[in-house]
């Protein structure tokens, strides 16, 4: 009778083993919430939480001690747009490395569902993972032999898949490119009804009509835009070729934009611009940075294969970075509490983790306030996904996710990537 409780308390007992009770001292708070910043302030964690700030001596018996000597603790780091799977395991500790604590997969796997539980519960390391349905794509699908979700040609598909993807823990569905009008709509309808998320592309034939549907949660990347924003009248049908869409960013207009901006942000939809997509394949000074990591594993292989892509591809996203740094600038920039920050990572020059930064900076670039990236980054990823209980500012109750920084993020917000510690879940990361 004995044994059942012998085991619970082996797994209690276990579970508690890699939580950290963990006191950080003489530290600068950053509220990301306001933008302000709390000094020469003491937190104390407890089970991997937040427990208390500036506690009692005796409240700090049996904590480890880390002195932040006057440092800067943001919140753990969301990336909202990033692809990992069972080849690449290794980009968990990449993440979390450079300051990223969640991490929304953009085309999930069973797989990687069961990461996320297996990090949930404490027994793998790595960020907590928000994981979005395989992708939901028309006939031919995109990435042809390559697609690995399902293909849709009839709207009476929709409703099983949807209920299945739920059921198996999805968190969101992400639609593409080729999807028919009308089976897109049945997700948004289907979605809305089961109470599930709607992420992704716009597909390439969808009318001005239904452009800015609220049931489609967070846009991705700005591609879809473009058919709308040019001064040539498009064949809706020609766009499901790559190259047709490509030519249509020689002819933006901004004015014709503006009232589909306007759409989005009216019916608050997020937009994830990844403007590091398309910007990092031709900035110096990434490639440098880059260069200066080749030794660590995911670099090496990565590397590899960026440097092997053709030359051609620079030019095509150079045209796509400097129009989506327009759209942003000329129509966004009054938006900054709907946007959130992914990369698409690991496309070309995009390092899991470190391209974060990278889109910060871009993101800081076009305009925006450092405090208001620092909030994208953070507060506002955890206003998407429903998860301001636990994550998305450093507040008494919360997971200890915090990201101790040398300088301040809120003077330049390159300064995030002066990193000294990293604490997930309370415990210390960095050696």
């Amino acid at each position: 009778m004995k044994k059942p409780f012998l085991t619970l308390t082996l797994f209690f007992c276990c579970l508690f083993a890699h939580a950290q009770n963990l006191y950080v001292k003489n530290v600068n708070i950053v509220d990301v919430k306001e933008g302000t910043i709390s000094k020469h302030r003491n937190i104390l964690i407890t089970n991997g939480r937040i427990a208390s700030f500036n506690p009692k001596k005796r409240q700090t018996r049996h904590h480890a001690v880390i002195d932040g000597k006057d440092r800067y603790v943001i919140p753990g780091l969301f990336e909202m747009h990033a692809h990992i799977g069972p080849q690449n395991k290794y980009f968990l500790q990449d993440f979390v490395k450079f300051g990223i604590t969640n991490v929304r997969v953009m085309a999930g796997s069973e797989g990687v569902l069961a990461w996320r539980d297996s990090i949930d519960n404490l027994l793998l390391t790595g960020p907590s993972l928000q994981v979005v349905s395989p992708v939901y794509d028309g006939n031919p699908p995109l990435w042809g032999e390559a697609h690995a979700g399902p293909i849709l040609t009839d709207k009476h598909q929709v409703r099983e898949l949807i209920a299945k993807h739920k059921q198996m823990g999805y968190q969101e569905i992400k639609v593409y490119n080729r999807l028919p009008e009308d089976i897109y709509l049945e997700i948004l309808k289907v979605a809305s009804e089961k109470g599930i998320k709607v992420t992704g592309h716009l597909p390439y034939t969808l009318s001005k009509e239904n452009f800015g549907d609220p049931r489609h949660n967070s846009h991705e990347h700005l591609d879809g835009v473009i058919q709308y924003a040019t001064e040539i009248s498009p064949d809706f049908e020609s766009l499901k070729e790559e190259r047709t869409r490509n030519e249509l960013y020689l002819n933006y207009d901004s004015l014709r934009l503006a009232p589909y901006a306007a759409k989005l942000k009216n019916n608050k939809v997020w937009l994830t611009p990844t403007l590091s997509l398309y910007a990092n394949i031709n900035n110096k000074k990434v490639k440098q940075e880059l260069k200066q990591l080749r030794s660590q594993q995911s670099v090496q292989g990565l590397l590899g294969w960026w440097e092997s892509l053709p030359a051609s591809l620079q030019d095509n996203f150079k045209l796509k970075s400097d129009v989506h740094r327009q759209f942003v600038q000329h129509h966004f920039l009054d938006y900054a509490d709907y946007i959130l920050i992914g990369t698409d990572s690991p496309n070309p020059y995009n390092l899991p983790g470190l391209a974060v930064h990278h889109e910060m900076e871009y993101l800081a670039d076009a305009g925006f306030t450092n405090a208001a990236v620092l909030k994208m980054a953070t507060y506002n990823a955890a206003r998407y996904a429903n998860l301001t209980q636990d994550y998305g500012s450093i507040e008494a109750g919360k997971y200890a996710n915090l990201v101790i920084l040398e300088d301040n993020p809120l003077q330049d917000i390159r300064n995030t990537k002066k990193i000294h510690q990293v604490i997930l879940k309370g415990k210390p990361q960095l050696e």
